[in-house]
């Protein structure tokens, strides 16, 4: 019986050797390692797959928001040049009234007709050069007279 029991016990031992063993190697070996590696390269790839999502939908955003501000641009350019081509039709304003037209030529009329006043007292020769002798330069008998 102590043949049985001895056997019994190495057999017991063996098997929870395996199992004991087995565990331990599984959390230490190099395929638990690899295992462990696999694991984070998925997880930092689905991490960089939501970093590229979040940057087309963002890409997405702004290319809508590019082609709305184009709308706006093309309409806001095709109401100016329907605009310049409805001037350019009609018949131009007037800056100023008729009133201050008036005006404005008389003030210009008088302004020529000064300027040419002035044009023409410029021409006359100044008093020092004038032919008859005045001043310090006259002869006495000339001052007599």
């Amino acid at each position: 019986m102590d043949a049985i029991i001895g056997i019994l016990l190495v057999l017991a031992g063996a098997v929870l050797g395996f199992f004991v063993a087995r565990y331990w190697l599984k959390e230490h070996s190099d395929e638990a390692r690899l295992n462990q590696e696999v694991q984070q390269s998925r997880e930092q790839l689905a991490a960089y797959q939501q970093e590229v999502a979040e940057h087309f939908a963002t890409a997405s955003a702004l290319v809508e928001q590019l082609e709305e501000t184009q709308d706006k641009l093309k309409a806001y350019l095709q109401h100016s040049s329907e605009l310049l081509q409805q001037e350019q039709t009609q018949p131009s304003l007037p800056f100023f009234a008729e009133d201050t037209m008036r005006q404005l030529r008389m003030a210009s009329q008088l302004q020529k007709d000064s300027s040419q006043a002035q044009k023409e007292t410029a021409e006359q020769m100044p008093r020092d050069y004038s032919d008859k002798k005045s001043g310090l330069f006259s002869s006495s008998k000339q001052k007599t007279s």
